[in-house]
């Protein structure tokens, strides 16, 4: 049929439907699949080879002058590639295949086109330069259809020609390299013919499990499976163990038998009565044995596992029908000899499952995810088809398989959703997505950072409460009085002359840049001490008079109680008070004596000629042992530090540079 696409256009499988004959030949009657080849279209018809990888049919040569008439039809038609104006010959090459099982045919190789089944509306449109090998020996009696992926290389490995299977996913025409296949049951009632799904499986055709197998690395023997048990179970309940140790075995439908140890066939032999005939190369089976079996009606279980000793195991049941195949030794004998398809193998390498097998077994493959599957064929009714694709690598499962036990839909390869091209689309737009929401969300938390960084720091003179007011005694002219500890250090000085220790902004050094840091949730801010204070604090306590009068040298703090205030800050300058702290406390308002006692708080323009005098004092000299010293504390750092050490303070204080917290005055 002609392959159908969905609407996110990731192609169907393509259900190939058999010919519907079953072909008396190779050993049995198999259900075979219809081919056109060439240029007019010529009808042949194969059988599936799940080894192989080109297509083989047999050439007109492969039935002489003088051959019977049946030749043609025994043999599934014949290809004549002198009529085929797409035939380009390529030589004589061996077939390649059986080659552990001394196969040795030799084929005339060439290119040319393929389609599946009679017509396109029940196959595949041509597919041009497909490798073709016309046989003309009787070791194959129709031709094949191989299923494998692998190029075909007839010269050298620089000229490879792509396989069936892959030039149908190179075009589109599939999902993804995969197979689901099985040779059909000519001996069930309704004699169930093959099926063989490409880019998926027919769910209706087999009974679902588990287990999975792993493709091998040998691309010539990639179907291998562990034979870890053959049993035999008979009607009257007697059960026969056949095989006596596990081993890897090779599936392959390409031939009919089932290639055992020797002492696996010895068994068979001695428990069903089956006896080797050297001339016809086979266990033959007389007709009272074929009563005799056919009244214990064994049931052969295989057990397999993707390994041969563990793991675990499916279960492949095939009744003694499905071994019950004739021989016949030339096209036009009546006589047909009765055999059971066992073959005794040489070596391991020999060793396999043939079509016989596949009769009762499905078999899916994807080499795309490099694992297969073997599940028990399913012969009740209804058989309507139900295709399942399998999907490419590329893409992964987002519906969960439905479940084994509802109706044999289930499948590890269930379900798809997108092409190819939408999952790079989908990944790039995730990524894009993905880096404009960082995007956004970085603008807006650096918008937000801005405007938190942008708020002032505003000391007012209502951040004083009432309460902390009436906790401080009221002097003349309505006053604030705050008293000054001349023994306290400069931050006590400041934490008295506030209130409290409200506020503390951290020094920013005068050789760096630095941001503003953000207030504290609770508004809650230390201020530090300025460098310059200490200096005018030992002028206070050297020139206060309230001190000389009433202390005693070394009984300071015990006249504590005795001392006057020695800053009067009036309620309508607390701005002023405020605004000193608001300039980084550069002194601003401060009136100093002649004696240097500090005697009130005035306004701004008044005290700042009285503080640019008192800062153009000389420096002192410098010490000539004094060597100076890199460091990355900031000038009002080092005048502090050197207040606690005893030395002397610069009073010059550093210029801050452009730009900085403390340039950037009246910020706050």
């Amino acid at each position: 049929m002609t392959p159908q696409t969905n609407p996110l256009n990731l192609p169907s499988p393509i259900s190939w439907p058999p010919s519907q004959s079953w072909e008396e030949a190779d050993g049995g009657l198999w259900s075979s699949f219809a081919l056109r080849i060439g240029s007019d279209a010529q009808v042949v018809n194969v059988l599936i080879s799940t080894a192989g990888q080109a297509t083989w049919v047999v050439s007109s040569l492969g039935c002489p002058p003088g051959s019977p008439a049946s030749c043609t039809k025994s043999r599934g038609g014949l290809f004549n590639s002198n009529s085929s104006r797409s035939w380009t010959e390529q030589g004589n090459y061996s077939l390649g295949l059986e080659l552990n099982l001394y196969a040795s045919d030799n084929a005339t190789y060439g290119l040319d086109t393929v389609a599946l089944g009679f017509t396109n509306t029940t196959g595949t449109p041509p597919i041009s330069n497909q490798i073709v090998a016309a046989i003309t020996e009787y070791e194959y009696e129709l031709g094949m259809f191989g299923l494998g992926p692998q190029p075909t290389n007839l010269t050298n490995f620089s000229d490879p020609h792509p396989s069936f299977l892959t030039t149908l996913y190179n075009q589109n025409l599939i999902p993804s390299l995969s197979w689901g296949y099985t040779a059909g049951a000519e001996y069930q009632q309704k004699q169930v013919l093959g099926s063989l799904t490409l880019g998926g499986y027919d769910a209706a055709r087999f009974i679902p499990n588990n287990i999975s197998f792993d493709l091998t690395p040998d691309i010539s023997r990639d179907l291998v499976v562990g034979l870890q048990r053959i049993i035999s179970e008979e009607a009257n309940g007697s059960t026969h163990l056949l095989l006596p140790s596990p081993h890897l075995t090779f599936i392959d439908s390409t031939i009919p038998y089932i290639y055992l140890p020797q002492e696996s066939c010895d068994l068979f032999a001695r428990v069903y009565g089956l006896v080797w005939d050297d001339n016809y190369r086979r266990y033959l089976v007389d007709e009272d044995v074929h009563q005799a079996l056919t009244m214990r009606s064994p049931n052969f279980v295989f057990t397999i596992g993707n390994s041969k000793t563990s793991g675990p195991t499916v279960e492949i049941t095939l009744p003694y029908k499905s071994f019950d195949l004739t021989y016949k030794e030339s096209f036009d004998s009546k006589a047909a000899i009765r055999y059971f398809p066992i073959q005794p193998a040489l070596n391991d390498s020999q060793l396999t499952l043939g079509r016989t097998f596949l009769q009762e077994a499905y078999l899916v493959t994807d080499y795309e995810h490099a694992n297969f599957s073997v599940s028990q064929c399913d012969f009740e009714p209804p058989l309507d088809r139900k295709i399942v694709p399998i999907l490419p690598s590329d893409l992964k499962v987002v519906a969960n398989p439905p479940n084994p036990s509802s109706n044999g839909t289930n499948h590890q390869h269930t379900g798809f959703h997108l092409d190819r091209p939408k999952v790079a689309g989908t990944s790039v737009g995730a990524v894009l997505g993905s880096l404009l929401l960082l995007a956004v969300c970085y603008w807006l938390y650096s918008v937000r950072r801005r405007r938190k960084s942008s708020k002032t720091m505003r000391i007012t003179a209502a951040s004083v409460s009432s309460a902390e007011q009436n906790q401080r005694p009221r002097g003349a002219n309505n006053g604030l009085l705050v008293p000054v500890d001349p023994n306290a250090n400069s931050q006590r000085v400041f934490n008295n002359l506030l209130g409290s220790d409200r506020y503390f902004i951290p020094e920013i050094a005068t050789n760096s840049w630095n941001f503003l840091r953000e207030v504290p949730d609770n508004n809650r801010m230390e201020l530090p001490e300025l460098s310059t204070t200490p200096r005018l604090l030992r002028s206070l306590r050297s020139a206060t008079p309230d001190r000389r009068h009433t202390e005693r040298p070394g009984n300071a703090h015990s006249q504590g109680s005795q001392r006057q205030p020695g800053l009067v800050l009036s309620s309508s300058d607390l701005f002023s008070a405020r605004n000193i702290v608001r300039q980084w406390l550069n002194l601003d308002g401060l009136r100093i004596s002649e004696a240097g006692s500090v005697t009130s708080i005035e306004t701004s323009s008044t005290i700042s000629r009285l503080k640019q005098s008192y800062l153009d004092r000389p420096l002192p000299p410098t010490p000539t042992a004094e060597v100076p010293q890199k460091t990355s504390s900031s000038a009002w750092t080092r005048l502090a530090a050197r207040e606690h050490k005893g030395h002397d303070l610069d009073p010059t204080p550093a210029i801050p540079p452009e730009g900085s917290l403390q340039h950037r005055r009246g910020s706050f």
